[in-house]
């Protein structure tokens, strides 16, 4: 992920921050934005997501008032309104990439639109579509681990129990999830994001009602089916 352009001596506390924790770019990004995104409850929206990314495979409900054109999600339209600004770029797959989403954004975000993959801070994908390789995202360094890819991935729904267990920090012993849409390609993608830690990507599934986080810490297995 780019470094913040401002180093000076008015150079904001939380934006020389940002790059030192995951979490930390998002205090800042909620800090800034809390004040001026009057189209979304930024503290709601920040406190949710904080919540899932400290409880893997917790599915959180998320219904966020906001009106956003379609195929974007108004979970996926309240997190990046959040999150985003002029530095933090923006990577959607063509299917997502309607002139009516990618003017909003721009309106409401600020944040450049990237259509490769290997620039982006943030991503919004969806199952069911063709989407980059998670190795083709930012994965951030040993030395800077944040300066990876958020990946906001739409799904048609997200439940408890199912063929993908997770383990790890923030979850007391196993989890188990269905993400509805996602082959097993991906979730042998995502197993292999582990092994690299703490480099590689986060990933957060966003339903029409609901959000369900997967760090890059969580460990993850798939059940064998009969």
């Amino acid at each position: 992920m780019p470094m913040p352009s401002g180093r000076g001596s008015n150079a904001r506390p939380e934006r020389l921050l940002q790059r030192r924790w995951i979490s930390s770019r998002w205090c800042a990004a909620m800090s800034d934005h809390v004040l001026s995104t009057t189209a979304v409850d930024s503290s709601y929206v920040f406190r949710t997501i904080m919540t899932a990314m400290s409880r893997p495979g917790r599915i959180l409900a998320f219904l966020p008032p906001v009106m956003a054109p379609a195929p974007l999600l108004p979970g996926t339209a309240a997190m990046l309104l959040t999150l985003c600004d002029f530095q933090t770029p923006i990577h959607l797959i063509p299917e997502l990439a309607d002139s009516a989403v990618t003017k909003y954004l721009r309106f409401h975000t600020g944040a450049p639109l990237t259509p490769d993959a290997a620039d982006s801070s943030f991503a919004v994908l969806a199952a069911g579509l063709d989407m980059p390789r998670l190795a083709d995202f930012p994965q951030g360094t040993h030395e800077y681990p944040d300066r990876s890819a958020t990946l906001l991935i739409q799904v048609p729904q997200v439940s408890e129990g199912g063929h993908v267990a997770l383990r790890g920090p923030g979850i007391e012993s196993t989890i188990e999830v269905t993400v509805a849409g996602m082959d097993a390609g991906f979730w042998h993608e995502l197993m292999r994001n582990r092994d690299g830690f703490p480099i590689g990507v986060d990933v957060v599934f966003i339903s029409p009602d609901a959000i369900c986080a997967f760090p890059r810490s969580t460990t993850v297995s798939l059940r064998e089916t009969a």
